[in-house]
C-alpha cells in the first residue's frame, strides 16, 4: 500500500476497523520527517529575517517542501501545513495571521510540485527541460502565491505598514524562489542512488566546492562589484560533476550571498531593502539558473554523445555481423559443395564397406521388379551360390532351381500365398538348402518383404540371404556338449551319515557358451570321502570333452587311494600328455570320523570354511600352478585342516565370484559375507549363494559344491547298505564314530 496511490485513504473510508497498522505507522513517519525537516529549516532560515523577523532573502523550507511533494505525493501536504503554523504563530500577530500565511506556505510548494509532474520533470535534472521548468515554472511562478499570500497577511495584520508591502513582498519572493532554487536541487541529488565516484574524484569535487565558497566569501566581503567571479567556477563545477556539483555548489554561493544581503556586507551596503532583493535575486537566479542549465546541458551533450557512439557501435556491429553472415554464407556454400563431394566419397566407400561387411558376414541382398520380371543379386549372393560375381544373368525361376526340390517347393507356396495378400508386408523369415556346383551343401536363411502398388498388385520385392551353415553346425555341436556336459555330472550325491552334501550346476545364459565347469564326490573304500572342482579354460564342444576325460581319469586314481597332491600330479600329467588346455582343479579327502580335511590345489579359487560360530576362512595352502599351464611345475604339496561338526565347505568356480569390470577380490570378498550366515539348511545354502551372487546373465558356468559335518546328537542310527564288500569300511567309520558321539 502507497500513499502515492491514495490506498490508505481509500481503506479508511471503506474499512475503517481493517486497517494496516503498518500502512498508518509509515504514513505518520512520513509526516513527522517532511514536518520535522521543515520546521528546523525555517528556525535557520529566519536567522537571515530582514522584515519583521518573519522575511528572509533565503527560506530553504519552500525547497524542502518541493522536494518532499515531488518524492511522497501530495498526501503529505498536513505535515508541511502543520510545520508551517508551528513556525509562523509565534512570529504572526495573531492566529489568523500565522494560518493564513502558512496555507500560502503550503500551497506554493504543492503547486510547484504539481507544475513539474505536469511536464515530466525528471528530479534527476539531468535535461535542459528540467532546469527551465524547475526554475521558470517551481522558483519563479509558483512562489508568486506564497509571497502574495504571506506579505499581505503581513498588511492586513498591522505587522508592517502598507508602504512597505512591496519591499517585503520583494524579499518574501525571493526567500521562497531561492528556497526552491537552491535547495530543491540538492536535495534531489543527495537523495538519488550513492555516489560511485572514485577517490580522486571525491577530493577533486571537494576541492571545487572549497574554491566556490572561498570565491563567493571572497566578493561578499568587499565593495567591489565582483560577484560575477563566482560563476566560472560555478561553471566549471557543473561541467566536471554536473548535478552532483552544481547544486551543492549553487547553494553555496547563495547562501553566502543571501547571508552577505541580510547583513549588508559587500556589494548589498548601498541601497533600499527593495533594491538589495532585486540584486540578490538576479545573482541567485543568475547561480542557480547558469549552475542548473549548464549541468543539464552538460548531461544532455554527454548522454548524446554516448548515444552517438552506441550508434556507432551498434552500426559498426550491424555492418560486422552482416559481413560475417555473407562470409559464412560463402563458407556454408563452399561447406556444401565439399561436404557433396565428401557425400559421394563415402557413398562410394560405404557401398564398398557394405560388400566387405556381406561378404564378411556372408549376406546377399536382392531385388525382383515384378512388373518386368527383373531380378538383380549383389556380388555376395553370387558367392554364397558358389559362383563368381556376375557369372550369369539371373532370373526369378533360375534362383528357384538353385534351391532343394523339397524346399522349393514351401518357397514356390510362401511366394504365391505372399502375392495373392495385397498389401505391403514382410514374409516369414524361411530356411532352405542348397547344393553348390562342388557338391557342397549350404544351409541359407532368406528375408523378404514385399511392395505394392496403390491398386494392390505386386510392384517389387527385396530380400536379404544370409549362409548359416556354421551356425548350424555350432548350434549342432552346443547340444552335444550340453548332453555331454549333463551327463558327465553326478545326478545325485553320495547318502553318508553325519555328512550332509549338496550341490549346483547353472550353466551360462548365451547358447553357445556351454563350458568345462565340473564337480565329483567319491565315496573311498577306506570310508573317506572325495571331493573335486575343477574348469576347463575354454567353452563348447571341446571343453566338455576334456572335462569328462579328467573326471573319469580323476575318478580312477582317486580309488587308487593316494594322497591329495599324488592324485593332482598324475592327472597333472595326463593333461601335459592328453590336454591341449589349461586346467584349473583343486581336489580334497575327507575323513568324516577324524574330521580331517586334506587337499591339493592346481591353480583354482580356494574353498571357503564356515565354522559353526560364522566364522569364515579361504583355505589357502596346498597351491599349485594350473594344470598344463607350465611345462615343469615341480612336485605338488598337501595341505590339511580340521572340520569341526558343524563346519560348512563350499566349493566353487570361478564364475560364481567372477564378473566383466570388477575385481576377482571384490567376488571372493562378497562371498565370505554372504556365507557367514549358512542356517541349518545346506540346499537353501546354495540356492541364496547364486541368487545372491548372480544378479545378471551367466558368462561362465557357475559350479557350487558345499559340505557340512554334522553331529549324529546321540540319536538312533538307521543305515541302509548295498550288500556289498566295498562298504565295510566306511560302515565301521560310521559306527564308531557314531558310538563316541
Amino acid at each position: 500500500m502507497t500513499l502515492r496511490d491514495g490506498a490508505l485513504l481509500k481503506a479508511l473510508r471503506t474499512h475503517p476497523k481493517h486497517v494496516d497498522g503498518s500502512a498508518i505507522f509509515r504514513y505518520t513517519s512520513k509526516l513527522v520527517l517532511v514536518g520535522g525537516a521543515y520546521y528546523v529549516a525555517a528556525i535557520l532560515g529566519l536567522r537571515l529575517a530582514l522584515i519583521e523577523k518573519n522575511v528572509t532573502p533565503l527560506w530553504p523550507p519552500t525547497g524542502i517542501a518541493v522536494v518532499a511533494f515531488l518524492i511522497f505525493g501530495w498526501r503529505v501536504w498536513p505535515g508541511i501545513a502543520l510545520a508551517a503554523l508551528a513556525v509562523n504563530l509565534p512570529i504572526s500577530t495573531n492566529g489568523l495571521a500565522a494560518a493564513a500565511t502558512a496555507t500560502g506556505n503550503t500551497v506554493a510548494p504543492l503547486l510547484a510540485a504539481i507544475l513539474l509532474v505536469r511536464v515530466g520533470f525528471r528530479r534527476e535534472i539531468d535535461r535542459l527541460q528540467d532546469a527551465l521548468a524547475i526554475v521558470f515554472l517551481a522558483a519563479l511562478l509558483s512562489t508568486l502565491i506564497s509571497a502574495s499570500v504571506g506579505a499581505g497577511t503581513l498588511v492586513l495584520s498591522g505587522a508592517i505598514p502598507a508602504g512597505r508591502f512591496p519591499a517585503a513582498w520583494a524579499v518574501w519572493w525571493t526567500g521562497d524562489a531561492m528556497g526552491v532554487l537552491v535547495v530543491a536541487p540538492f536535495l534531489l541529488v543527495l537523495l538519488q542512488r550513492p555516489w560511485s565516484g572514485s577517490l580522486r574524484e571525491r577530493i577533486e569535487i571537494a576541492a571545487l566546492l572549497l574554491l566556490v565558497a572561498d570565491v563567493s566569501v571572497l566578493v561578499m566581503n568587499t565593495d567591489l562589484r565582483l560577484m560575477f567571479l563566482v560563476i566560472p567556477f560555478l561553471g566549471w563545477t557543473a561541467w566536471r560533476f554536473q548535478q552532483r556539483g552544481a547544486a551543492p555548489a549553487a547553494l553555496l554561493a547563495a547562501g553566502i550571498a543571501s547571508w552577505a544581503a541580510a547583513h549588508g556586507l559587500g556589494p548589498f551596503q548601498q541601497g533600499t531593502l527593495f533594491e538589495k532583493m532585486i540584486s540578490l535575486q538576479a545573482f541567485n537566479a543568475t547561480v542557480a539558473f547558469s549552475s542548473l542549465f549548464f549541468a543539464a546541458l552538460v548531461t544532455e551533450r554527454t548522454r548524446a554523445r554516448e548515444a552517438l557512439e552506441r550508434s556507432a557501435a551498434e552500426l559498426e556491429d550491424r555492418v560486422a555481423r552482416r559481413t560475417a553472415e555473407l562470409s559464412a554464407a560463402n563458407e556454408r556454400l563452399n561447406r556444401e559443395i565439399a561436404e557433396r563431394h565428401d557425400t559421394d566419397r563415402k557413398l562410394r566407400q560405404r557401398e564398398g564397406q557394405l560388400a566387405e561387411v556381406q561378404q564378411q558376414a556372408q549376406v546377399g541382398n536382392w531385388e525382383w521388379l515384378i512388373p518386368e520380371d527383373r531380378v538383380s543379386w549383389s556380388d555376395e549372393m553370387y558367392r554364397i551360390h558358389g559362383y563368381l560375381p556376375k557369372a550369369f544373368p539371373i532370373t526369378f525361376e533360375k534362383a528357384v532351381e538353385l534351391v532343394e526340390e523339397e524346399d522349393a517347393t514351401r518357397i514356390r507356396a510362401n511366394l504365391k500365398a505372399a502375392l495373392a495378400r495385397g498389401r505391403d508386408h514382410d514374409l516369414p523369415p524361411s530356411e532352405y538348402r542348397i547344393v553348390r556346383a562342388d557338391g557342397a551343401e549350404r544351409v541359407l536363411l532368406g528375408k523378404a518383404r514385399l511392395s505394392v502398388g496403390s491398386d494392390g498388385r505386386p510392384l517389387r520385392m527385396v530380400g536379404t540371404v544370409q549362409d548359416i551353415t556354421e551356425g548350424k553346425q555350432a548350434e549342432r555341436e552346443h547340444r552335444i556338449a550340453e548332453t555331454l556336459q549333463r551327463s558327465l555330472l553326478p545326478d545325485r550325491l553320495p547318502e553318508i551319515p553325519g555328512v550332509l552334501l549338496a550341490a549346483r550346476y547353472l550353466p551360462a545364459t548365451s547358447d553357445l557358451e556351454v563350458g568345462g565347469d565340473w564337480y565329483d564326490v567319491v565315496q573311498l573304500p577306506n570310508g573317506s570321502l572325495a571331493l573335486a572342482i575343477g574348469d576347463v579354460a575354454g567353452h563348447g564342444l571341446r571343453a566338455a570333452s576334456t572335462m569328462g576325460q579328467l573326471r573319469m581319469a580323476l575318478r580312477a586314481y582317486a580309488l587308487e587311494e593316494g594322497s591329495p597332491s599324488q592324485v593332482v600330479g598324475r592327472v597333472r600329467r595326463l593333461v601335459r600328455v592328453l590336454v591341449p588346455d589349461i586346467v584349473t582343479l583343486i581336489y580334497l579327502v575327507f575323513d568324516p570320523e577324524s574330521g580331517t580335511l586334506r587337499f591339493a590345489n592346481a591353480g583354482h579359487p580356494p574353498p571357503l570354511l564356515v565354522d559353526g560360530d560364522g566364522q569364515t576362512s579361504y583355505l589357502e595352502g596346498g597351491l599349485g600352478p594350473p594344470l598344463g599351464a607350465i611345462a615343469h611345475p615341480g612336485q605338488d604339496i598337501d595341505a590339511a585342516t580340521h572340520l569341526d561338526a558343524g563346519s560348512t565347505l563350499l566349493l566353487f568356480t570361478d564364475g560364481l565370484v567372477e564378473r566383466r569390470g570388477a575385481s576377482i577380490l571384490d567376488g571372493l570378498t562378497r562371498l565370505k559375507t554372504l556365507a557367514a550366515d549358512p542356517g541349518e539348511d545346506l540346499e537353501a545354502l546354495c540356492d541364496q549363494l547364486l541368487s545372491a551372487m548372480v544378479t545378471d546373465e551367466v558368462s561362465d558356468d557357475i559350479a557350487l559344491l558345499a559340505l557340512r559335518q554334522v553331529p549324529f546328537a546321540a540319536e538312533p542310527l538307521f543305515l541302509r547298505l548295498p550288500a556289498e564288500p566295498h562298504v565295510l569300511a566306511p560302515l565301521r567309520q560310521t559306527i564308531r564314530r557314531w558310538l563316541r558321539e
